[in-house]
């Protein structure tokens, strides 16, 4: 990543901006579509994880390094298995897939666009 002036600044920032608030309503409003996936009643730690996900992989796009964003995923994977595989599971395993999904598009994408405006 080459942030060359203003401008530029201007791109990473209104990207990373993206990611928060506008991405977190983003991915519900996919999970509510989806068919048979339930949003749990709490999910506020769930939203401060995404948007660090999102910034993360949306950081690597820019960096030229959007393969080392797979390391989110397998970390993501390996951390949430036994909480949706568990007897006592409050998340559906389709919950957790559909929203990590969503969420991990909308930072490629972004990153992408922004990677793009930056040159």
């Amino acid at each position: 990543m080459n942030v060359d002036g203003t401008s530029d600044l201007l791109v990473v920032l209104v990207g990373a901006i993206l990611l928060i608030t506008p991405a977190n309503f983003a991915v519900r409003w996919i999970l509510r579509r989806a068919r048979g996936v339930a949003l749990p009643a709490e999910a506020g730690a769930g939203r401060w994880i995404g948007g660090m996900e999102r910034l993360l992989i949306y950081l690597l796009v820019l960096m030229g390094e959007p393969g080392a964003a797979g390391l989110v995923a397998a970390a993501k994977s390996l951390l949430r298995f036994p909480e949706i595989t568990g007897s006592h599971s409050k998340l559906s395993p389709e919950y957790v897939l559909v929203g990590s999904l969503a969420s991990w598009l909308i930072a490629f994408a972004v990153g992408a666009v922004a990677a793009t405006l930056l040159g």
